[in-house]
């Protein structure tokens, strides 16, 4: 009986070691963190244009691919002139987040596909367009303020501007 309750004693403190205590863990290649970081990277993708659908097929707008990643959809075509690049243009815009909340809105200054202060989804729609044109424009994070956010807009959040180019 005695040697039973020594067994039972040994296996009971076997049990209650920690596994290779002291070794250090294995560390992954850096080839293994970049295949990582690449398929959380797709996962977040896969949930930005979950989120995009969802609320393009929530409102029923008409957009259409306009490069890139970014949705556009022309609601008033401008009969004026088309923009040329450098050009300094006036808009009248709105711009907002996908579920409503306001980032800003006026009149801004642009310099068409020359302005650091203009995200570039923004410039790249302005390049496209005529004096004239109202349009809504939505922004996927990496066309907008992306990783960082700015300000008011937080981190990778698509963007909806409502345009009027001056």
């Amino acid at each position: 009986m005695a040697r039973a309750l020594i067994f039972c004693g040994f296996i009971a403190a076997l049990a209650c070691q920690r596994p290779e205590e002291g070794k250090a863990a294995a560390q992954p290649t850096a080839a293994e963190v970049q295949e990582r970081m690449i398929e959380q990277n797709r996962a977040v993708l896969q949930q930005e244009r979950a989120f995009i659908s969802r609320f393009i097929d929530s409102t029923g707008w008409p957009f259409e691919p306009a490069g890139s990643g970014a949705l556009e959809w022309k609601v008033q075509s401008g009969s004026a002139a088309p923009v040329q690049e450098q050009e300094l243009l006036r808009i009248n815009y709105r711009l907002s987040g996908l579920r409503g909340e306001e980032f800003g809105a006026g009149i801004q200054e642009v310099r068409v596909l020359r302005d650091a202060k203009a995200v570039w989804g923004l410039q790249y729609a302005l390049a496209r367009a005529r004096h004239g044109d109202s349009l809504l424009l939505l922004l996927p994070a990496h066309l907008g303020h992306g990783l960082a956010g700015d300000g008011e807009v937080p981190p990778m959040s698509p963007l909806l501007y409502y345009l009027r180019v001056l």
